[in-house]
């Protein structure tokens, strides 16, 4: 059984190296490479995992694990990183690093259950996913795009086409405001404290899906689609195949296509 816990704190933090350029610094670590420094409202998503009690029900006091999170986290509320903890005054406090340093202060406190996952999340659009596996630690990025497309397979009759897909068969077409998250898995850099760097991410993203599929008519304007049926499903399978080569060390692991606020779809390659 897994239970998750959230906390959310705020913390101060600058990821540049002072040696680089700044053109390779903001390849690296993005806007967080820009000024003196900034700051994020971090959210933390702990899961613990174990057996479920017998006797209580429970497979741990939540309370406890409440109380475990705010003794690690709290010190951590209202801080300058880079000066206030020792953990990061002489390397960079990347959010792959203070993923770890939290999983690893919270580790010798979880003697009644298992450390499963740690997400934290920078910002909307950025998280980084540890389990205790340095050299397999979760990055995902998320963007958005528009999109319009219409549902209509040709190995069907124009009267099953409208009956399995219904209003998305409107010979018109429809849109969506796709949102799309893109995870990457690898180790992380002992010289940069990323995974990936921020820039080389989204430029690989920006490249491949946004300029192709942004305000753009999938069936009509993409030769991807002239012979697919431009489903969710197979959408999430098109981008995997166009992003899957742009990725060795760390690979791709998982594409998330929300086509509307009920529907989402994973893919995990083959």
């Amino acid at each position: 059984m897994l239970l998750t816990r959230k906390i959310s704190f705020s913390a101060a933090h600058a990821c540049r190296n002072p040696v680089w350029t700044d053109e390779v610094n903001v390849r690296m670590y993005g806007s967080c490479a820009l000024g003196t420094g900034h700051g994020h409202d971090y959210l933390c998503e702990l899961a613990v995992a174990g057996r479920i009690d017998p006797q209580t029900g429970i497979v741990v006091n939540l309370v406890d694990i409440k109380q475990r999170l705010k003794r690690v986290v709290g010190p951590l509320d209202s801080s300058h990183l880079n000066v206030d903890d020792p953990a990061f005054r002489d390397k960079m406090p990347t959010t792959e690093r203070l993923a770890v340093e939290i999983w690893n202060r919270l580790l010798p406190a979880m003697n009644d259950c298992e450390l499963f996952s740690l997400r934290l999340h920078e910002t909307r659009t950025r998280r980084v996913e540890y389990r205790g596996d340095p050299n397999m630690v979760d990055v995902t990025r998320r963007v958005e795009f528009n999109s319009a497309h219409r549902l209509h397979s040709r190995f069907l009759s124009d009267e099953e086409n409208a009956r399995i897909f219904g209003k998305c068969n409107n010979p018109m077409g429809h849109g969506h405001n796709y949102e799309l998250e893109v995870t990457v898995r690898g180790a992380i850099d002992e010289r940069t404290g990323m995974v990936i760097g921020i820039g080389e991410l989204d430029e690989v993203i920006q490249r491949e899906i946004v300029e192709r599929y942004d305000h753009k008519n999938l069936n009509l304007d993409l030769e991807e689609f002239q012979t697919v049926n431009p489903t969710s499903e197979e959408f999430a399978r098109v981008i995997w195949s166009r992003l899957a080569s742009c990725f060795t060390r760390p690979a791709l692991y998982r594409v998330r296509l929300v086509e509307t606020g009920n529907n989402s779809f994973e893919y995990y390659g083959e």
